[in-house]
């Protein structure tokens, strides 16, 4: 079928998650929600990820090759799989009667920069996305990737979100259409408090605080373009028909909670170092070759005693080699350096802090109760972070949980 005859029809952007296209069977099923859509009144633009578990195998085949690789061959790699999801998609609608076509970020002109394995998007060409539209195609667009001069990029893990919102935002779109394999986003994670809610509308600004927190469900960039052009965000079940949850500006928001959720991040670990020289200059030559090195540093906290300056610091899991390099290349001889890797980053989030006292109190007070270390400690406006053991993340995130009156 040609939709070239149904230009009435509104254009809505629609990213599929690789669970939602992690089998055949999977495909076929969102290729008939599309054609439900069509048929009740939708001109889609369709962004996927790879299948499920298809990026892991390909990062396990680089790092068996070239553990420290990022380069110009790693993302070429790595954005093969959207190449085989949005294909096998093209071809069940095809079966279905719809004509699509399939699209690398290449041939829509998705430029980014020039950073490998964790580019960003600088503009895209609707040009191309248009005339597919008006020869009454449906593009099937791959996500993650884009291209810098000619070289293939990729955007860092969730970044078919990214895509899906860009595209969105170029063409002045107010809604895009998030499909993943959970119905809602929740209170916490519902894996660990059992007890946890769906949340019907957050704002940009939590729903950012959350991805950067560890919540997985949203990338973050793609939350910060939808913030920074208007982009509604609403993130459903592939597998449910009904509303999922909405990411609105701040005032579109119903009265908010002190706080909305508890979210983790269990993929950090801290670098301890001391004793260090008692001038600055160590820490303005690490904190740049660390960002040099594209090594996202995240919690800082320093301090003095008799024997010198300690710093600790938090990164990413998969950036201790990188950092622990630069660290030992810069370090004085006679400091130490610790890594404490079983730690996760738990906090509490809600832009309902902003207007109520107490919340740091309530904070501590609750893990304190419950006899639960801190190891770094970080605030917003909008946020509580402790960094905890592993082990305690359980305890912890449901105690939390029902201090700030969520379990209701």
């Amino acid at each position: 079928m040609n939709l070239s005859n149904h230009r009435e029809k509104s254009i809505v952007v629609k990213k599929f998650g690789g669970t939602s296209v992690g089998s055949v069977d999977r495909i076929e099923g969102v290729a008939q929600r599309i054609v439900q859509d069509i048929e009740s009144g939708q001109q889609p633009i369709i962004v996927l990820s790879a299948m499920s578990g298809e990026t892991n195998r390909l990062i396990r085949m680089a790092s068996e090759v070239n553990p420290n690789y990022r380069g110009r061959a790693y993302d070429m790699l790595l954005a093969s799989g959207e190449q085989v999801s949005i294909s096998l998609l093209a071809m069940a609608l095809e079966k279905r009667g719809y004509s699509a076509k399939p699209l690398l970020a290449y041939q829509i002109g998705i430029k980014t920069s020039a950073i490998f394995s964790n580019a960003r998007i600088q503009s895209i060409d609707t040009k191309k996305i248009q005339s597919v539209l008006d020869a009454g195609e449906i593009p099937i667009i791959a996500g993650f990737q884009g291209l810098t001069g000619e070289d293939i990029t990729t955007l860092g893990r969730g970044g078919s979100d990214t895509t899906a919102v860009a595209i969105a935002s170029a063409l002045n779109s107010t809604v895009c259409e998030i499909f993943t394999d959970v119905p809602a986003i929740f209170t916490a994670d519902p894996r660990i408090v059992k007890k946890a809610k769906e949340l019907k509308q957050l704002s940009f600004e939590e729903m950012m605080e959350m991805a950067s927190l560890g919540s997985k469900v949203l990338h973050y960039r793609s939350v910060e373009l939808a913030a920074k052009f208007g982009v509604k965000i609403h993130l459903r079940s592939t597998f449910e028909q009904r509303e999922g949850t909405w990411v609105v500006p701040e005032g579109e928001t119903m009265e908010a909670p002190v706080v909305s959720s508890v979210t983790h991040d269990p993929s950090i670990a801290i670098i301890k170092i001391f004793p260090l020289p008692w001038n600055e200059g160590f820490m303005a030559d690490l904190f740049f070759e660390l960002s040099e090195k594209n090594v996202v540093v995240d919690i800082i906290t320093q301090s003095h005693n008799e024997e010198g300056q300690r710093l600790a610091f938090s990164v990413s899991e998969s950036d201790v080699p990188r950092a622990l390099e630069i660290v030992n290349k810069l370090k004085p001889e006679t400091s130490n350096v610790d890594v404490m890797k079983e730690v996760t980053k738990i906090s509490a989030v809600g832009v309902g802090m902003k207007n109520h006292t107490g919340v740091a109190a309530r904070f501590f007070k609750t893990l304190y109760a419950k006899n639960i270390p801190i190891h770094l400690v970080t605030t917003s406006e909008i946020k509580m972070s402790a960094v905890v053991a592993k082990k305690h993340l359980v305890e912890a995130a449901n105690a939390l949980h029902t201090e700030f009156g969520l379990d209701q």
